[in-house]
C-alpha cells in the first residue's frame, strides 16, 4: 500500500459551491464508520476552477450497506452496481470503491465480480476494495482524486495534483490496456483535453492512432449519449477539432469523415466549427440547445450536400434536406444510436429551411407555429452569419417575431 499525497482543500474547493445533498450522504456514510468522499470529475472541475456539473460519492460501504443505511437509496446498474440517494429535486450517486483487475477473467460462474471478454473489455464490474484501489482503477489520473468534506482534504494517490497543475491528461496504468477494457475513453480523452484546455500526454495520443478502431466495439446507446456530452461540454469546437484530428471522428461518422477529406468538405468544415463554437458561447451563457438542433448544426454541412445529390436526382428541396439529414443519422446506427425522435426533428429543421423564402399569405402565418420553427431559425440564423447569404430574409423573419 502506497501512502497517497494529503493537502489542505485549496480556497477553489468551497462548500457552497458543493451539493449539499452529496455533503450530507458523505457526512452520514462517515458518522455511520464508512470512508466516503466526493470523487471524480466533481473534485477535477474545482481545482480548475470549473463549475462542476456532476458531484459523485465513492466509498468503502458496499452496495446493500448504503441501502441499509439510507431509506431514500436505489440500488441501479448490473455491469457496476450503483445506489442512487434520492432527495426531493437532486440524486447523488454513491459509488463502492473498486478493487484493481489482476486477473484476465474472473472465475466461471461467480456470483459477482469483474468480468472481461476476451478482447479485454470489461463486461461486468462488482468486485469492492480500497481507496487506493478504487483510485488506481480510475481512467485518468486528474479524475482520481478524492475529496474528504469533513477533514477538509483532498487526497491523491496517483500524481493527479501534479497533472492538474500541468493541465495533462494523463492515463493511469498502460494506455493500450486501458483504452482496450474501455473504448470509450478515448473519446472522453479527448472531450477532457478541451473542456479541462489540457493536452494528452503523448503515450495516450499515441495508443489512440493505433487503437481508435477499437471504438466500434462501444456501445451504440452508450456512444450516442457520449456524443451528447461533446455537444454540451462548452467545448464541442475543441472537441471535434480533437476528434478530426485523432481520427476518432472517421470510426463514429465514417460516411461524414470520409466527405471531410473531398475539396468540398474541407471546404464547408470551418463552417461546422463556427456553428460548434456558437454552441458553446450558449452553452457558458446557461442556455441549452436541444440534441435535435445540435445534431443539425454540427452536421448542417454534410446533410446539405447529401440534399444536393437527392437534388439532381429530381426530389424537390425541402424534402431533400429530410431525407439526407434522416438517411445519414439512421446510418449511424452502428456506432451512434440517435433517437428516432432526435433524428425525425433534426429532419424537420432541416427541411424547414427552403420553406422560409416563402413569406407571403397564411403558409408563412403556419410555419411560425410549428414546433420546429425556432430550431430552424437558429439554423437560418448561424448559416446566413458564416455565408453571408440569406441576411434579408433572415431580418424579415425576425422582425415578425
Amino acid at each position: 500500500m502506497t501512502e497517497p499525497i494529503i493537502i489542505p482543500a485549496p480556497e477553489t474547493i468551497r462548500h457552497e459551491k458543493i451539493s449539499p445533498e452529496a455533503l450530507k450522504v458523505i457526512r452520514h456514510l462517515q458518522q455511520h464508520g464508512f470512508q466516503a468522499y466526493l470523487a471524480g470529475g466533481g473534485v477535477r472541475d474545482l481545482l480548475l476552477h470549473r463549475h462542476p456539473k456532476d458531484f459523485d460519492v465513492a466509498t468503502g460501504a458496499h452496495p446493500n450497506q448504503v441501502r441499509r443505511i439510507f431509506r431514500n437509496c436505489r440500488l441501479i446498474g448490473r455491469r457496476f452496481r450503483l445506489a442512487h440517494i434520492l432527495f426531493q429535486n437532486h440524486t447523488v450517486e454513491v459509488a463502492t470503491f473498486r478493487a484493481l483487475l489482476e486477473t484476465p477473467e474472473a472465475p466461471s460462474g461467480a456470483p459477482q465480480g469483474a468480468f472481461r471478454a476476451h478482447e479485454g473489455l470489461i463486461l461486468r464490474d462488482n468486485v469492492f476494495g480500497t481507496a487506493e484501489q478504487d483510485a488506481w482503477r480510475r481512467d485518468f489520473t486528474i479524475n482520481a482524486l478524492f475529496y474528504d468534506p469533513e477533514a477538509h482534504q483532498v487526497i491523491d494517490y496517483v500524481g493527479g495534483l501534479a497533472d492538474i497543475e500541468r493541465r495533462l491528461i494523463r492515463v493511469i496504468g498502460d494506455p493500450l490496456v486501458r483504452f482496450r477494457e474501455d473504448p470509450v475513453r478515448m473519446v472522453r480523452a479527448v472531450r477532457f483535453a478541451a473542456a479541462c484546455r489540457c493536452i494528452i500526454e503523448p503515450s495516450a495520443d499515441h495508443a489512440i492512432e493505433v487503437m481508435r478502431d477499437q471504438l466500434a466495439r462501444a456501445s451504440p446507446n452508450r456512444m450516442y449519449e457520449e456524443v451528447l456530452k461533446l455537444f454540451a461540454s462548452g467545448a464541442a469546437e475543441g472537441v471535434f477539432r480533437h476528434l478530426v484530428r485523432t481520427g476518432l471522428f472517421d470510426v463514429l461518422f465514417g460516411a461524414a469523415g470520409a466527405w471531410l477529406r473531398t475539396p468540398a468538405g474541407q471546404a464547408a468544415l470551418p463552417r461546422s466549427y463556427h456553428a460548434l463554437h456558437q454552441m458553446d458561447v450558449w452553452k457558458q451563457h446557461g442556455q441549452a440547445i436541444g440534441p435535435a438542433l445540435a445534431w443539425a448544426l454540427a452536421f448542417g454541412p454534410y446533410h446539405e450536400h447529401r440534399a444536393a445529390e437527392l437534388m439532381r436526382q429530381g426530389l424537390k428541396p425541402a424534402p431533400a434536406l429530410a431525407q439526407a439529414t434522416s438517411d445519414h443519422l439512421l446510418g449511424l446506427a452502428a456506432r451512434v444510436q440517435v433517437f428516432r425522435s432526435v433524428i425525425r426533428d433534426a429532419s424537420l429543421l432541416m427541411a424547414a429551411q427552403p420553406l422560409f423564402e416563402k413569406t407571403q399569405g397564411a403558409r408563412a402565418d403556419r410555419f411560425r407555429t410549428r414546433h420546429y420553427f425556432g430550431d430552424a431559425l437558429v439554423y437560418l440564423k448561424l448559416r446566413a452569419a458564416f455565408t453571408g447569404q440569406q441576411r434579408e430574409l433572415l431580418h424579415w423573419w425576425q422582425q415578425r417575431l
